[in-house]
């Protein structure tokens, strides 16, 4: 007869206590808070001292063989100190020497830190009780077509009975593949109002281009000078400081080429913040994200002059819950999405039957949700590129280089979640402005300080 699993909090506490796992200890000497090393598995640095706590608690809990995926130890560790109460009030797993996080330990009185079960479907049940699903896995599924398999109109929009259903569904699950790693995911191998009147479709767009065009002024052996690896040497003042501001003016004349400003498209789908895929667009006029699995790379769509994407299929996606929810966004993404290029402006516009949101960082905090409408409406204007560029030698921030979307979910989120729950996020990056952005940054903001510089973005921006 196997021996009982025990309870998370006293066994928990013993183990700080003992002192025998490296970083795991009391942070205050009222031992209310405490650090656990969270330490990414690609780091060279990592080892297996890095997740013996985790090893320890899979070993004696039975989530998870002590010989398995380290993976799957920190996420079922995880889950469990959210099931019995446990607060993170310190994410530090970024932290270049000491990656780890901070965990208050819960109110050991209350019903959900003083569970005498202490059973892993008790855990996994508490992820299911604040969204209403019931707790049997067979059940949560069907449960969902009344979610997700809604009409046009009523699919994702606020009613003050039911804001974003999938929104508060999704808040508290702790579903999908760890946070690290890709071992969750497997991909299948088939796999403003503008100035002038706007038209998508047979009529271009005032300035798009309708036909793939080849960024030549992309970095290496398209053209443009490559940005220096490291910052160069006497950086303040002198030939070097001049040289910088020849090459940048140089990079930013061939990225605003007449009417149009060229780059190419880095496009990254992540899946709950696993990156499932990523492509090089060449075509200059953009692209459209769709969902068709037999679509192999990119092909264009010779009536829009688009460069068509596929989004990954998630059927190979482990957790079969999260598989769900993603297929469901997937299959209502429709005719897609469309991020294009129109003179020097990013255009969005949705296509499809799912609601697509916007940002231009993945860390927006601003709780302001920003949705894409079925009109060609402005994302990025290379205008306002240009003005940050003048901002950031004047000291302040450096501008943005990518747009972020979200399908079927609302962002950035009103409730400050962060982008890494969201189901399904598309990073499209321009890699021009990505080009010159490091090499302003690597140079440094003085090394621009240029009259000449200046004077050329000013008039940069009249054009626009």
């Amino acid at each position: 007869m196997s021996n009982p699993k025990p309870l998370l909090i006293p066994w928990l506490r013993e183990r700080i206590d003992s002192g025998r796992y490296p970083g795991v200890l009391w942070t205050n000497p009222e031992q209310t808070e405490f650090s656990i090393p969270w330490k990414h598995a690609l780091r060279q640095d990592s080892s297996d001292t890095d997740v013996l706590i985790f090893k320890a608690w899979a070993a004696v809990s039975g989530n998870g063989r002590p010989q398995g995926e380290p993976s799957v130890w920190k996420r079922n560790f995880r889950s469990a100190l959210r099931a019995k109460g446990f607060k993170l009030v310190g994410d530090n797993k970024n932290d270049p020497a000491n990656p780890h996080k901070v965990f208050h330990w819960p109110d050991e009185a209350s019903p959900k830190g003083n569970s005498s079960a202490g059973s892993q479907e008790q855990d996994e049940s508490d992820l299911f009780d604040d969204c209403g699903f019931p707790t049997q896995e067979s059940q949560v599924v069907p449960c969902l077509n009344d979610i997700l398999h809604l009409t046009e109109e009523t699919v994702f929009i606020d009613h003050s009975a039911s804001q974003d259903i999938l929104q508060e569904c999704l808040k508290e699950l702790n579903i999908g593949p760890e946070e690290e790693g890709t071992a969750g995911f497997e991909p299948p191998p088939e796999q403003q109002q503008l100035q002038n009147q706007v038209v998508i479709g047979e009529c271009p767009l005032p300035g798009q281009q309708q036909h793939p065009v080849t960024f030549e002024g992309a970095a290496g052996e398209t053209g443009l000078p490559e940005q220096p690896a490291h910052p160069m040497e006497g950086a303040v003042g002198g030939d070097c400081d001049g040289q910088l501001v020849a090459q940048f003016l140089h990079t930013m004349n061939k990225t605003s080429d007449g009417d149009n400003f060229k780059t190419q498209f880095r496009i990254s789908v992540y899946y709950r913040g696993v990156k499932v895929s990523e492509q090089m667009i060449e075509n200059e006029a953009g692209v459209r994200l769709v969902y068709r699995p037999e679509l192999i790379g990119s092909v264009l769509d010779h009536q829009s002059g688009l460069s068509l994407i596929s989004l990954p299929s998630p059927g190979a996606m482990l957790d079969q819950t999260q598989a769900s929810l993603t297929q469901r966004i997937l299959d209502k993404l429709g005719d897609g999405l469309d991020v294009g290029v129109s003179g020097h402006v990013v255009y969005g516009q949705r296509r499809g039957e799912i609601k697509a949101f916007w940002s231009v960082s993945k860390f927006d905090q601003s709780k302001q949700p920003q949705e894409i409408s079925k009109q060609p409406q402005p994302l990025y204007l290379f205008r306002e590129f240009v003005r940050g560029i003048l901002d950031f030698i004047d000291g302040k921030d450096c501008p943005p280089c990518s747009l972020l979307f979200c399908l079927g979910e609302k962002w950035p989120d009103p409730d400050g979640r962060p982008w890494e729950k969201k189901l399904i996020t598309v990073e499209v990056v321009l890699t021009s402005m990505e080009l010159l952005k490091n090499m302003a940054v690597v140079g440094g903001a003085s090394s621009l300080q240029s009259v000449e510089l200046q004077m050329s973005l000013e008039e940069m921006m009249e054009l626009c």
